[in-house]
């Protein structure tokens, strides 16, 4: 059952609020007491804790990060009570959009008034870009609408260095590239033997300093990367059933067939050549180019 302290959308309820303010007002009183040693000691006490936490989270999370992906780490944060601990020693990411949204509804209401709507386009960098709907076509008025946005950002939103009336300017044409690429062919190195490899079975095999992977599905081999997704967590100790190999760290379903997520997840499976030669497994990790004729 889910905590009722947690509401719908996943944010910090009122209670948790309540909570950070008695926290708050309790260190504001220590620190302010009569005693200035008492107020030194505390001071000096929450700045130790600060640090330990500090230091062991940032570690903590950046492990997270590495090991398991930002796919894995979204996954935690979802939750309010760890987004609010790892917020409060900024640890997460800000988000720039919701910030500046914040930013224009302190004069949207000022401006609806005047029948003037704001709707945000895009922010990039320092520059962001809004549309308005139901101004007219007087100059002065639309500059001083201008004032009255660039003012609100200027006090809402950290880094803001342009504001543009209109839509972001979409990307030029890529340029073509023409021109021939010298020919390269797969290099195979020895995985293991086909014996090692049973129906509905995989082995773990390292070839050039990469982990693989070689899966034997139905009687037909193929081999994948020992990784999942893009995250550096081994795949090894996953479940195999026909095609499907399922991560033991997080769940993630692939089709080592073609490397795709059967759950829906953006990752996918490096998928490697792979060739039997006198009952031995080869694997292609790189490419050469071929000589010229």
């Amino acid at each position: 059952m889910a905590d009722q302290s947690e509401k719908a959308g996943g944010e910090p309820t009122a209670d948790d609020r309540d909570l950070l303010d008695d926290v708050q007002r309790l260190i504001a009183a220590l620190e302010s007491h009569p005693d200035r040693e008492v107020g030194a000691q505390v001071s000096a006490l929450l700045q130790g804790i600060d640090a330990i936490h500090r230091t062991a989270l940032t570690r903590l999370v950046g492990a997270i990060q590495a090991m398991a992906g930002e796919a894995f780490m979204n996954r935690l944060t979802a939750d309010p009570a760890i987004r609010l601990l790892l917020t409060s020693y900024d640890l997460l990411a800000v988000d720039r959009r919701l910030l500046t949204e914040e930013a224009l509804d302190t004069v949207r209401g000022h401006l609806h008034a005047h029948g003037i709507d704001v709707e945000l386009a895009d922010v990039v960098g320092g520059a962001v870009y809004v549309r308005l709907h139901g101004a007219a076509d007087d100059a002065s008025a639309v500059e001083a609408v201008r004032r009255d946005l660039e003012e609100a950002l200027r006090a809402g939103l950290v880094g803001f260095q342009e504001l543009v009336l209109g839509d972001r300017p979409a990307p030029g044409p890529a340029l073509l590239q023409i021109g021939l690429r010298q020919p390269h062919r797969p290099v195979y190195r020895r995985a293991c033997s086909a014996a090692e490899v049973p129906r509905g079975t995989l082995k773990t095999a390292e070839i050039d300093g990469h982990a693989i992977l070689v899966v034997n599905v139905e009687g037909q081999l193929h081999a994948v990367a020992d990784r999942c997704g893009d995250s550096p967590l081994p795949l090894r100790f996953g479940t195999l059933q026909g095609a499907e190999l399922r991560c033991s760290w997080h769940g993630c379903r692939y089709d080592v067939r073609t490397g795709n997520r059967l759950d829906g997840g953006p990752e996918r499976l490096a998928i490697l050549p792979v060739t039997v030669e006198d009952d031995e497994v080869r694997v292609a990790v790189d490419v050469e180019p071929v000589a010229s004729s």
